[in-house]
């Protein structure tokens, strides 16, 4: 599926000097899905060399139309996924994006 970038997101990622290539890398080696309850939106998480350290990024994103719309992203906890999941806000999912 194809990857779209939106505005909000590539001022995300300028702004936390994120490659556009992380936002690839994680949707290629996802380790979790997640649907967010809250946002309405889809998460994935992969584990990318960020500011010199290997670390959980976090991408939210929208399926469109066959394409997949990246709206924003951030480096995550296991601590901050694990309240997520306790309180309800985001379930488990699984990958849809391998869907064509």
């Amino acid at each position: 599926m194809k990857i779209v970038f939106t505005d909000h997101l590539l001022t995300r990622l300028k702004q936390r000097k994120i490659s556009r290539n992380i936002v690839k890398e994680i949707f290629n080696q996802s380790l979790e899905n997640y649907w967010d309850n809250l946002r309405n939106r889809h998460i994935v998480i992969g584990e990318v060399l960020y500011q010199g350290k290997y670390r959980k990024v976090m991408v939210a994103y929208d399926i469109i139309e066959k394409r997949i719309e990246a709206v924003t992203i951030h480096p995550i906890t296991e601590t901050e996924i694990k309240h997520r999941l306790q309180s309800g806000r985001w379930n488990y999912e699984k990958s849809k994006r391998k869907e064509s």
